[in-house]
């Protein structure tokens, strides 16, 4: 009996792996990216401010390409997916002395990122089309800071090298070899540790959130 179960166990999931149906292709799409960040920056080492304030503002447009598959097992899928994204937003800059804006410090600046990203969509098919969510993990290969030469500062951004979040959106399928995804995708933990302006170094969490909408060929 005890070696029907185990007999049974192992060809439970050959069944299973033998009935999915397994698509590669190539994707490309659009991002439009808000920084999410409303921070007060307490500085004590300048003698013509003692804080800046960082506030997230527009949404500003981004591309991704990359590579995907999706397994399919009846109406269920996964999509993992390997993309390179190169995308930014706008945040608001102003410099506090006494807790009043100096005058001419406000300025409108642009965060840019490039990095690596690897969602793993779980998803369930209605036809031709889909819902899904799942996990993103990022991997940031540079960045063009914010606060980069703002009011002549020595300042550098602590960046964490790798960050995880999630998706969630619906798809629809053209045919054989079209795919459409459109997805949100917010953030679950914190892209920067924290600034080093000066001999300091300063708390400081910034968030994305983006919504993406990709064209993807299968093979």
């Amino acid at each position: 009996m005890k070696r029907l179960i185990l007999i049974t166990l192992l060809i439970i999931p050959f069944s299973i792996v033998s009935n999915a149906q397994i698509k590669f292709g190539v994707k490309a799409g659009i991002t439009s990216t808000s920084i999410k960040v409303d921070e007060v920056i307490e500085i004590t080492d300048q003698t013509d401010f003692d804080a800046l304030v960082v506030k997230g503002q527009n949404a500003k447009i981004g591309f991704q390409g990359g590579i995907f598959s999706r397994i399919t097992i009846a109406k269920l899928y996964v999509q993992p997916e390997l993309l390179f994204t190169s995308t930014s937003g706008e945040v608001e800059v102003s410099a506090l002395l006494n807790n009043n804006v100096v005058d001419g410090t406000k300025e409108i600046r642009e965060q840019k990122y490039r990095q690596i990203d690897f969602p793993i969509m779980l998803g369930y098919k209605f036809g031709p089309a889909r819902i899904q969510a799942g996990p993103v993990g990022t991997i940031i290969l540079s960045t063009d800071p914010s606060l980069d030469g703002f009011m002549g500062m020595d300042y550098e951004e602590e960046f964490n090298g790798a960050t995880w979040g999630y998706q969630v959106g619906v798809g629809l399928d053209i045919g054989k070899k079209l795919t459409i995804d459109v997805k949100y995708e917010g953030n679950l933990s914190k892209l920067a540790n924290g600034v080093k302006i000066g001999n300091e170094t300063l708390d400081f969490d910034s968030r994305n959130s983006q919504f993406v909408a990709s064209l993807g060929i299968f093979f």
